[in-house]
């Protein structure tokens, strides 16, 4: 055992995860980061344990899996997880009737079935030890119905009531719950796609911004953090408007991201 705290972070292979593993990493704490493609968290680990003096361990594995999930319990084992960042997330734009099944139910195992069952590990020894914090990085999109991707905003909507109800249940225990939801991030697969903004202009905020932001709000014990003001904009515009219009909303958003893109959406 190092000494240092321990983190626990899904989806780690880039964008958000990528720059969390890094910041937390900056941070002084010990990190095991999960994602399908083990090459690039090798590549993490050497980078981020020469700059940062700290270790990385590796898993490579599927969360969208029942194996995925065994992989990552098991490489836990029985060490103290400080911080669970449950990033890991997949998303598919396009009408639902014209969607792959398997696809639809690949988003809910990843976005909803992995973060339950990891938070469930990890939580009751937080709890015992009267410390721990958890990371779920939900979106702009959880506060909104969506139309040409009703399965992911659903997903998202899932991780924003589930958190919620969290932080009511962790009230005076010394575990807290952090909520993270950015809005368009300039991800590699944002940026090859085109997709712009839901105010209508070119993707707003770096991964690492985003990554930055939610680490520190997860640290103090912070639970909603929405990162850039347009997004926690829309996010209180959301809580006022009419479902019907923020589907319509969403609709127009989607329409034109679909002129850019095949549908497809990336893992983490």
């Amino acid at each position: 055992m190092s000494g240092r705290p321990f983190a626990v972070v899904t989806g780690a292979s880039s964008g958000i995860g990528e720059k969390i593993t890094i910041a937390l990493a900056r941070r002084g704490y010990d990190v095991l980061v999960v994602a399908r493609r083990a090459d690039r968290l090798a590549q993490l680990k050497a980078d981020t344990e020469g700059a940062c003096n700290v270790v990385v361990d590796v898993v490579g594995a599927d969360l969208g899996t029942v194996s995925g999930i065994d992989a990552v319990v098991s490489a836990i084992g029985d060490r103290d997880v400080d911080v669970l960042v449950n990033n890991a997330g997949a998303g598919w734009i396009g009408r639902f009737a014209e969607a792959p099944y398997e696809r639809q139910l690949e988003i809910v195992d990843l976005n909803c079935r992995a973060l339950i069952a990891l938070t469930h590990r990890v939580l009751p020894g937080m709890l015992q030890r009267r410390r721990g914090r958890i990371m779920q990085v939900a979106s702009v999109a959880g506060f909104l119905p969506g139309p040409r991707s009703s399965v992911y905003y659903a997903s998202k909507a899932f991780v924003v009531s589930h958190s919620e109800a969290l932080r009511h249940e962790l009230r005076g225990t010394g575990v807290s719950i952090t909520m993270v939801c950015p809005g368009p991030v300039a991800t590699e697969f944002q940026v090859s796609s085109g997709v712009t903004s839901p105010m209508g202009g070119a993707v707003m905020m770096s991964d690492t911004d985003v990554a930055e932001a939610g680490v520190d709000a997860t640290l103090a014990g912070t639970f909603l953090c929405v990162p850039g003001p347009p997004n926690y904009a829309l996010v209180m515009l959301a809580g006022i408007l009419p479902r019907r219009v923020g589907a319509a909303l969403v609709d127009h958003i989607q329409r034109k991201r679909l002129a850019t893109t095949d549908g497809r959406d990336a893992n983490g």
